[in-house]
């Protein structure tokens, strides 16, 4: 740490700042280390519990691969699907490493402009380009002595990989608007989930680049080839919202069904273990202090996912999963009936589109005693209320939302008012005037 205090000392010096202005850069950015390594401790504790309880063997591969790489300070390449913990075995590869005590430092080239990845790569003087208020510390010199993790680094473009391999070759970087050459000792761990060897032939990506980042290489699963890890994935995540929630000792952590459970592991995940933490997050927020997460509320917010179109979960033979359960949404009547009127109108907000009429949830519901004439009516008075209300209050509004003339509005309202032998609404007291008589 003094090393790295006298190294920024020097730094501003050089830049010519007054002594208080140095000094309170000094402190800033000495402040921000420590809460990076603060979060990179945290991580890592994080990604050994996560591969802690994995026993199938493309995770006992991975595990020893991440071990074999670690031993040796040369450039990373992992590569594999999105979602595959890419990310999680870097930051392992670097717990593991001689310079785990030394900065960890991440960047996702994905969608950055190539101006943006530049500058964060490189720094840059003030007055190096308009908005360059202030000088700023690239991340090769930030990360000096440690790791630097590029995420999806085929996206970055074919200007800024010119003067990335400049940089790995030299081990110098040079900030923008600057002539002055900084040496870096940064080791380089790279990921992506695109194929860079076909993007090398087609020029889309610099061979020369690859090679230097190739020198060591794994990859990492998809989930679908190793279910087995699913449950021990499941229980490190319920285990992880129950902390984020603020669970303390004195509550109930999560938990799952086994038969719910079971039901996770029959299904594939494109977006692999990002997917299953999602979906995994979602379930906590629907249960309780003590509940359990059923299989009726996973079938329940599988198809709350599937109707929004972003259902990242299929089963095996590729189809959604709503479309192998299609009365998901009825079977989860009874989990709906323990929440609050504030969920169940949450529920019923998500599953329906623009332009949609949500219906009382007491239709879902056959009185004790009520016959299925009686049902239909009460269903026929409720549904002609709520497109009512939902169009403006009217009744001639509420006949062509549903397709019908006014009269004709009139009369399945008449039956049904003679089905229940009791009157729905007092359109006299209604303050709009809109009576059966107009």
């Amino acid at each position: 740490m003094s090393r790295r205090h006298s190294a920024l000392v020097a730094e501003a010096k050089q830049h010519d700042v007054s002594p208080p202005a140095w000094k309170d850069e000094t402190a800033r950015r000495v402040r921000e280390y420590r809460t990076r390594q603060r979060q990179t401790e945290e991580s890592a504790r994080q990604i050994k519990d996560l591969f802690a309880d994995q026993s199938s063997q493309q995770a006992r591969i991975m595990r020893a691969e991440i071990e074999r790489v670690a031993r040796r300070s040369f450039n990373i390449l992992i590569t594999g699907e999105t979602g595959t913990g890419k990310t999680y075995a870097a930051r392992e590869i670097h717990r593991r490493s001689a310079r785990a005590n030394n900065p960890f430092l991440e960047l996702n080239c994905a969608n950055l402009p190539e101006q943006l990845v530049e500058a964060e790569l490189f720094g840059y003087r003030k007055g190096a380009f308009t908005g360059a208020d202030r000088d700023h510390t690239g991340l090769f010199e930030e990360a000096d002595g440690g790791v630097l993790f590029l995420d999806e680094i085929g996206d970055i473009a074919l200007t800024v990989q010119n003067k990335l391999l400049r940089a790995i070759e030299e081990k110098q970087i040079k900030r923008l608007g600057t002539n002055r050459h900084v040496f870096c000792d940064v080791q380089i761990i790279a990921a992506t989930s695109r194929n860079l060897a076909s993007m090398t032939q087609s020029r889309e990506f610099r061979e020369d680049l690859h090679c230097r980042l190739a020198v060591l290489t794994i990859e990492t699963a998809p989930l679908r080839e190793r279910r087995e890890d699913i449950p021990a994935m499941i229980a490190f995540y319920l285990r992880e919202a129950a902390a984020i929630t603020n669970r303390t000792n004195q509550c109930a952590p999560y938990w799952i069904e086994e038969d719910a459970a079971a039901l996770l592991c029959q299904f594939d995940y494109p977006g692999n273990i990002r997917a299953l933490r999602n979906l995994i997050y979602e379930l906590t927020s629907y249960v309780k202090e003590s509940e359990p997460i059923s299989i009726e509320l996973v079938q329940f917010v599988l198809a709350k996912l599937n109707s929004r179109g972003s259902n990242p979960i299929t089963n095996r033979n590729g189809t959604r999963q709503a479309t192998s359960a299609p009365s998901n949404e009825l079977a989860s009547a009874g989990n709906i009936a323990n929440m609050d009127e504030a969920t169940k109108h949450a529920h019923l907000r998500s599953i329906a589109h623009e332009g949609d009429i949500i219906l009382p949830l007491e239709l879902c519901v056959l009185r004790s005693g009520e016959t299925f004439r009686q049902w239909t009516a009460r269903a026929k008075r409720c549904s002609i209320e709520a497109a009512r209300q939902a169009t403006g209050g009217t009744m001639q509004s509420a006949a062509e939302r549903l397709g019908l003339s006014r009269n004709s509005l009139l009369g399945h309202l008449h039956r049904a008012r003679q089905a229940q032998n009791e009157t729905l609404f007092d359109w006299r007291r209604k303050s709009d005037g809109d009576s059966p008589e107009r």
